[in-house]
């Protein structure tokens, strides 16, 4: 098989899987949860498949400027992913970055006809698709979820896709483009961009589709996360002192989850969250972070919120599990009151869930209360 009809194939294999990819991210994504971030991620899936097709069509058809016109505009694709990113954090998202990127990208690919000059305009359009990957890190890493697994492959990939990028331009400057030298870096650009589909599709999908609480009462985390901080505001011009933020979270839970499954786990998680929903008060704000921990921003008396902890964390270990697994199942509490960080949730969820790792560390089934 010549050179030529390999990244012929590889383009095929691309249309193919951001077809699939694209499909999946709307339908099970987007339409399941809409939101901003999900449709930013949905635009994404659709501009890596449109534009791969326009790129198998001109090698098709032999248009050398349509092939190069598809290819530009697929490396606008990551910047739509960091920008779902953005969204799904509240900040900016800026998605008109994506979109100069992809026509100032497919723009410079058709004009520069010299092949030393589209050589090293490809490796510095790829260098630049890269830094959006690994912005994409920085952003997962924010994320209050970003430990779960199928969070990590769009890390994992978007690293890989940094490297490769520095090490395409690497050989570069090093070797002076010709035409023979750029079916390597093709190729790798091509199995790249496969993976890398492959890869955000998982991830993507992680963060569009998670369902929230079983029991249906704790919101999303950037949810939660605006309507809590704003009571918080409130209590504190109120001078409210009975306000306390608990981090809730399952004992070793990387030991349960290896233990007993994937499915028996999500089944477990999904019990102990409807558990802590319908123990805490009915006016407790919940948030989930990750699978397996809640937080709940609660006013109620510190007599009256130990009674709450107490039954909760009873509860907890009398959850019949038997039916999933043989694990005995506890939890571990993190307890902070309000003023103790001037009602400022980011750090008192901080410091509640600093208090939960204690708690945990000293054998679980248990509360670790921080004094204000």
């Amino acid at each position: 098989m010549t050179p030529h009809e390999t990244l012929a194939n590889l383009g095929l294999a691309q249309a193919t899987v951001a077809t699939l990819a694209t499909v999946m991210v709307i339908g099970l994504g987007f339409l399941h949860r809409p939101s901003r971030a999900a449709l930013l991620w949905s635009l994404a899936f659709v501009l890596a498949m449109s534009s791969t097709w326009v790129s198998v069509a001109g090698s098709v058809v032999g248009d050398e400027a349509l092939r190069r016109a598809g290819l530009g505009l697929m490396l606008g694709a990551p910047a739509l992913i960091w920008s779902g990113f953005r969204a799904r954090r509240g900040v900016p998202a800026l998605p008109w970055i994506a979109v100069v990127q992809s026509i100032a990208t497919a723009v410079a690919f058709v004009l520069a006809v010299d092949p030393q000059v589209y050589g090293m305009t490809f490796r510095a359009a790829f260098l630049g698709a890269a830094v959006f990957a690994g912005l994409t890190i920085v952003e997962t890493r924010r994320a209050a979820d970003r430990l779960e697994r199928l969070a990590l492959p769009l890390t994992v990939v978007s690293a890989g896709f940094v490297a490769l990028a520095a090490g395409i331009v690497v050989a570069g400057l090093a070797l002076p483009s010709n035409v023979q030298d750029l079916q390597l870096p093709r190729l790798l650009n091509g199995l790249a961009m496969l993976i890398y589909l492959v890869c955000a599709t998982v991830s993507v999908l992680y963060f569009t589709s998670v369902s929230p609480v079983g029991a249906g009462d704790a919101r999303s985390w950037p949810q939660f996360s605006v309507i809590a901080a704003d009571r918080l505001a409130r209590a504190r011009r109120s001078h409210e002192s009975s306000w306390a933020v608990l981090a809730i979270r399952l004992d070793d839970p990387d030991q349960i989850r290896t233990t007993i499954g994937e499915n028996n786990w999500n089944r477990i998680v999904s019990a102990f969250e409807a558990l802590v929903a319908t123990t805490l008060p009915a006016e407790a704000d919940l948030g989930r972070p990750a699978r397996g921990r809640v937080v709940a921003v609660v006013c109620r008396p510190g007599t009256v919120l130990r009674e709450h902890v107490r039954t909760l964390l009873r509860r907890v270990t009398e959850m019949d599990a038997g039916e999933w697994s043989d694990v005995q199942l506890s939890a571990s509490v993190g307890w902070v009151p309000a003023e103790s960080a001037d009602y400022d949730l980011p750090e008192l969820v901080q410091r509640a869930e600093a208090a939960a790792l204690t708690a945990t560390g000293l054998g679980g089934d248990r509360w670790e209360r921080l004094r204000a």
